[in-house]
């Protein structure tokens, strides 16, 4: 693994770790200041993850990057960010157009736009991605000089994962960036493994829900609130006081979406049914006023979900939800909205619950 920072803490401080901000630098702005984020004294550690997926490369860049300016904020490397470095010095031209037609809301192409560069002839590709990268040096030297970890005398920070090896820090590159579900790995360094890289919902001791994992078995924990991955999503804070060898956690999150306010109780009887998000493979049972019943095939596991929410594949239907997500709420509850499925609401609550509620029940 390449570049990791070695750093000794005081005996008294607070390190606040987030992940997978994916441009929505604004979030991370306003959780920071949710948190009461004291720059100077705090630690601040970014866990990967900063680029791609959404439209403000450039502004999340600028924003990083002043915030690093103070010695005790640290941003780590994630699989997204090696992007934009790739496409100024890795990729041919076809590696570099196939990129730019899947992912045309990307860092380099938005760099390219600033300059008034919208269209890459091939006879003129060097040239251009020369241009662009000479005037954004200082950007893509950051990105591609951004450390891969960073271990405290009881923490490792790492976007995905490190291998289950006592010389953890010959870890491949490839694992510690991409490494999925980390969490149903083993590691023995010894220490507690934060990472981000791949949302908490997708675990099912997420317990339905956008929050981190502590797995203490294992000394692991998962940060990323699947900002810009998962439909209803959030930033994700985990404080980390130490106070000697004593150390505790806690969790502060905030999300883009409007609140709404609650108008009557609702309840469900149905307990939520986790699905992974990946392999399910869903039979379509019945519907009834915009609810379907279905079964995942792959599991066997049976429960509700909106019908707008079944997805047709080549081999069928599949779905990226938890069935039977309908939380409790009640009258005079403030929710996040975050859409609309047929008669339903799709929302976070207040004690981070995501799932469906009746649409006329929210103002």
């Amino acid at each position: 693994m390449q570049n990791i920072v070695k750093l000794t803490l005081p005996e008294k401080c607070r390190i606040i770790a987030v992940s997978d901000i994916h441009t929505c630098w604004y979030l991370l702005d306003s959780v920071l200041k949710k948190a009461e984020y004291r720059p100077g004294e705090d630690y601040l550690v970014i866990v990967g993850d900063i680029l791609e997926h959404w439209d403000q490369n450039l502004q999340t860049i600028e924003y990083v990057m002043n915030l690093c300016r103070n010695e005790r904020v640290y941003c780590l490397m994630g699989n997204n960010d090696t992007m934009s470095f790739r496409m100024a010095k890795v990729y041919d031209y076809e590696k570099f157009i196939e990129r730019c037609r899947r992912k045309p809301c990307n860092t380099f192409l938005q760099m390219a736009e600033k300059l008034g560069i919208t269209e890459f002839p091939e006879e003129q590709f060097e040239e251009l991605r020369k241009k662009i990268s000479v005037h954004f040096k200082a950007e893509l030297d950051f990105i591609e000089n951004l450390p891969y970890a960073l271990e405290t005398q009881q923490h490792i920070f790492v976007h995905a994962g490190i291998e289950n090896r006592p010389d953890w820090e010959n870890t491949s590159d490839l694992y510690a960036l991409t490494q999925p579900y980390y969490l149903r790995e083993n590691q023995c360094s010894g220490k507690w493994v934060v990472v981000g890289h791949y949302p908490c919902y997708n675990y099912k001791r997420a317990k339905n829900t956008n929050l981190p994992i502590i797995d203490e078995s294992k000394r692991m924990i998962c940060i990323d609130g699947g900002l810009t991955i998962k439909h209803a999503c959030q930033l994700n804070a985990l404080c980390i006081n130490k106070d000697g060898d004593n150390y505790t956690n806690e969790i502060i999150w905030d999300t883009f979406f409007d609140k709404k306010k609650v108008t009557r109780d609702f309840s469900s009887h149905l307990s939520p049914v986790y699905i992974d998000p990946y392999n399910n493979r869903i039979e379509l049972l019945e519907t009834d006023n915009g609810i379907a019943r279905v079964r995942d095939t792959v599991t066997g596991k049976e429960g509700f979900i909106p019908e707008e929410k079944l997805y047709k594949e080549d081999y069928g239907l599949r779905i990226w939800n938890n069935l039977n997500a309908f939380p409790t709420v009640i009258k005079g509850e403030t929710v996040h909205f975050c859409g609309f499925a047929g008669n339903y609401a799709n929302v976070i609550t207040e004690n981070g619950q995501v799932g469906w509620i009746p649409k006329d029940i929210i103002e």
